[in-house]
């Protein structure tokens, strides 16, 4: 009877550790897995999230951007883009045009990385379709920051 129920007892602990686990887990692969895979870039314009980021030192944005190591107050009008677009850096230095539903469009600088590889858990993780902006950009789009997310267009300027 005693091995009966220390049997049911490392039986019952070991399920809830493995249901308290998996989402995580799952989360984790998953996250990781699709980091990288933004949607394919369209030369004629590529759909995306817009977000809000303040680039500049003590800003939300964490420390220097990636791609020059420093950090952009505002009124630069400036970008992060989620990892599968940031390519690498390769888009690091090079201006995008963004054009937003109202007919708006302005031109940023790729400065950073919004990263959608190693979020995943934290309250910034990145998904793989997003313009992570300075507010100088939502304010030439006629955007309102509280918003926080809008659907935008993008392209190489």
């Amino acid at each position: 009877m005693a091995n009966t129920r220390v049997s049911m007892v490392s039986l019952w602990l070991i399920l809830n550790v493995i249901l308290t686990l998996f989402p995580y887990l799952a989360n984790a692969s998953s996250c990781k897995a699709n980091g990288l895979e933004s949607p394919e870039v369209n030369p004629s314009g590529t759909h995306a999230i817009l977000t809000v980021n303040d680039f500049a030192r003590g800003g939300d944005g964490g420390g220097p951007s990636e791609c020059d190591g420093k950090f952009h107050p505002l009124p630069e009008r400036v970008v992060a883009l989620s990892t599968g677009w940031y390519s690498k850096g390769a888009r690091c230095g090079r201006k995008i045009k963004i054009k937003a539903r109202n007919g708006r469009s302005t031109v940023a600088k790729v400065v950073d990385e919004c990263d959608s590889a190693h979020g995943c858990g934290k309250s910034r993780a990145c998904r793989t379709n997003v313009v992570d902006a300075s507010k100088t950009v939502w304010k030439d789009l006629g955007l309102n920051v509280d918003d926080g997310e809008v659907p935008v267009i993008w392209t190489m300027a």
